[in-house]
């Protein structure tokens, strides 16, 4: 009997090695076809690959729970020791950034488990001088590059497996990591823990950053939790926030979304829907800003005291806000009483629609006005500061259309007093763009496309 298991155990895995194999040549021949067709066959191409896509990640999904039960990660399994990319594009020009060159990094050993129109998600930060380059996985795979070899990624172990036990981490990326942050030698990760079941939190974990080994402990987790049964209509997607940057030498400020809890957004003795700044020391967070809905932007500029942060809107309305002198007042951005975005569904609740009346202004209501909105929605993610003056700006789109400037980037110019955009540029990629990170120097730019689990550079010439 023994044996006979043990059969059935190995034909299961070799079942499971054989799709990985026949899903990453899939890829690869997915990757030249996109770069060898035109722009305009593009757009039809991609609209039929995205449904492809969610057929294959619902399968990816089923394999990798099977693997769970046997304590692997479909991520882990594919290449032990080292994430492999390709370069396939070089010295390319990009529209909107004639003084950079652009190339770009394939990787086929990065596997999406969820249903969000990608292959693999990572997210990225400089360190060591910004000589390398790290990246995490949405599962909590991690590896460093040297900066001018991201060909060659080499993992690094952890203890995270033993602290995120639940499920829907490792195979659902709504549910995994929403981004990363490295400063001074120390590594911070932010993720959707689950406190309860059915009840979900924002946690920060933090580790010394050490090549070998990351000795993970647990550094902040959100006052309370958010119930998946709260009738609100939860998405946790949709509602997350996790961005991470540093304020100050004794505090970093941290992004949280409502996971669709509306009314939350608009409490201040609740973590979610803010903008918090956390103590290194104490962990205590406070509130700088309050009513936002889903920040996936974050950026704070030292040097002129603001707070550069972009948000989801609903159906359209998604967010460029601007916050000057961020702790001299705790600032209300509106949501879920004022928005330029509309309802997903007609037949919401009247509860809903009293609760998010999504009012056409911000100011009319003693709320803060946008610098700028997008509706309909370009899928809005993170913002980085391209010049020593932060008054230029890129951010990123990951939406799934391209027809309302989603799959790209969107650079921003801002006045000399950074209150008003004076200039808007939109660059088509063609893909979903999670995450983009800058050195200090400001001369390297390297974007995550997740549409195609891609490393985008740009390099100033």
């Amino acid at each position: 009997m023994k044996k006979f298991m043990k059969i059935l155990i190995k034909k299961k895995f070799h079942f499971v090695y054989i799709f990985i194999i026949t899903l990453l040549i899939s890829l690869i021949i997915f990757g030249y076809l996109l770069n060898k067709t035109s722009s305009a066959s593009k757009k039809n191409e991609i609209s039929n690959i995205l449904k492809d896509l969610k057929t294959r990640n619902i399968q990816i999904s089923k394999i990798q729970k099977n693997l769970l039960k046997n304590g692997k990660n479909i991520n882990d399994l594919i290449n032990q020791n080292e994430i492999n990319f390709k370069k396939i594009s070089e010295n390319k020009k990009l529209n909107n950034f004639e003084n950079y060159s652009f190339s770009k990094f394939q990787t086929n050993d990065i596997l999406f488990g969820g249903n969000r129109g990608a292959i693999g998600t990572a997210f990225i930060d400089f360190y060591n001088e910004d000589k390398n380059l790290f990246m995490s996985t949405y599962d909590g795979i991690f590896a460093y590059a040297k900066i001018n070899d991201l060909e060659n990624f080499k993992k690094i172990k952890s203890n995270i497996n033993s602290l995120i036990k639940y499920d829907k981490f490792y195979f659902n990326n709504q549910y995994g990591i929403k981004d990363i942050f490295i400063d001074d030698k120390i590594l911070y990760v932010s993720y959707i823990g689950k406190r309860r079941e059915n009840c979900y939190d924002l946690k920060i974990i933090s580790s010394e950053l050490n090549e070998k080994y990351l000795e993970f402990k647990v550094f902040f987790q959100t006052l309370e939790c958010v119930d998946e049964n709260n009738g609100h209509g939860y998405l946790a997607h949709q509602g997350a926030g996790g961005r991470i940057v540093k304020l100050d030498n004794s505090n970093l400020l941290f992004t949280t979304g409502e996971f669709r809890n509306r009314p939350l957004a608009q409490k201040l003795e609740s973590n979610f829907g803010k903008i918090l700044k956390i103590n290194l020391k104490n962990k205590r967070p406070e509130v700088v800003s309050y009513g936002h809905r889903n920040p996936q932007g974050l950026y704070y500029s030292k040097k002129f005291d603001f707070i550069l942060s972009t948000e989801h809107g609903p159906k359209g309305g998604d967010e460029i806000n601007i916050n000057h002198n961020p702790l001299s007042k705790i600032k209300n951005f509106g949501w879920p009483i004022s928005s330029y975005g509309e309802h997903y569904y007609k037949n919401y609740s009247k509860k809903i629609l009293n609760e998010a009346p999504l009012k056409k202004s911000h100011k009319k209501y003693g709320f803060e006005e946008p610098v700028k909105y997008f509706a309909p929605s370009i899928g809005i993610s993170q913002t980085i500061s391209i010049n020593k003056d932060d008054t230029e700006f890129i951010i990123g789109a990951m939406g799934n259309e391209i027809k309302e400037q989603d799959l790209g980037i969107h650079y921003i110019k801002l006045n000399d007093d950074r209150r008003k955009i004076i200039d808007h540029k939109y660059t088509l990629i063609n893909e979903r763009v999670r995450d983009i990170v800058i050195s200090k120097d400001k001369e390297t730019i390297v974007i995550f496309l997740e549409t195609t689990s891609t490393l985008a550079i740009l390099k100033k010439i």
